[in-house]
């Protein structure tokens, strides 16, 4: 058993998780918008619509932050941190990547064999690597036949062109991260609970459940003395 953990925790797959910020945020959305929901509804020291409002009111809102990540992250902060490190290493000839999943991508293949990034599992990064992209520090080789090998290439790009870079890579992906990191702060901590707000209550309204968890209306108590 603890073999088998010290082998999941240091796989290249749960490394790249733990790096990534974009992933860290979706799955830990995901579980929230599975696991919160699912704990209230097995609750039963409260009755059942109220159950049932506050766990679809969480699932909303756990969409609700989804949809805020996927719509600001990628689009301005990810590609402010991209745009932002091209700046910074504008004199040191890094390859003119176009975007930053495009970088990403690099970054991502750059740790495995040429035989690793041919897998299929690999395929949608080894796409994005395309045949105008070179590394100016070598020559304008192209770094597509870096990363596939090309039979002659058994080194790998980690041991020849990051080594050339440096640590521009590295630095590169930090800024990308960090400007993901500044994006989910401000989408999941300020922007969701402010929506929330607005849009939350209308679609429960929609969907019938504010009505059905409005209070009943206590009971008239009867203060009469019947003894008088």
């Amino acid at each position: 058993m603890i073999n088998l953990m010290a082998n999941a925790l240091t796989s290249n797959t749960i490394q790249t998780i733990a790096q990534n910020t974009d992933a860290c945020v979706k799955i830990e959305t995901g579980l929230k918008a599975v696991g919160r929901p699912a704990f209230t509804l097995i609750d039963k020291n409260t009755d059942k619509e109220t159950r049932k409002y506050a766990a679809s009111k969480e699932l909303l809102y756990q969409l609700l932050c989804f949809g805020i990540y996927l719509a600001i992250i990628p689009p301005i902060f990810k590609e402010g941190g991209f745009k932002l490190a091209k700046k910074i290493f504008k004199n040191e000839a890094l390859p003119n990547f176009k975007n930053a999943k495009q970088m990403l991508a690099y970054h991502h293949l750059a740790y495995m064999t040429p035989e690793e990034r041919l897998l299929e599992k690999n395929q949608k990064f080894l796409k994005l690597i395309t045949e105008d992209l070179v590394n100016p520090k070598d020559n304008g080789a192209k770094l597509r036949e870096y990363l596939i090998g090309n039979g002659k290439d058994k080194l790998g790009l980690h041991k020849r062109t990051l080594e050339k870079q440096g640590k521009m890579f590295e630095l590169a992906k930090g800024s990308i991260e960090f400007s993901s990191i500044i994006g989910s702060v401000v989408g999941l901590t300020i922007l969701a609970p402010e929506l929330s707000h607005l849009v939350l209550h209308p679609i429960m309204k929609f969907c019938g459940l504010e009505k059905s968890h409005k209070e009943k209306p206590a009971e008239q108590q009867n203060t009469l003395n019947k003894n008088a």
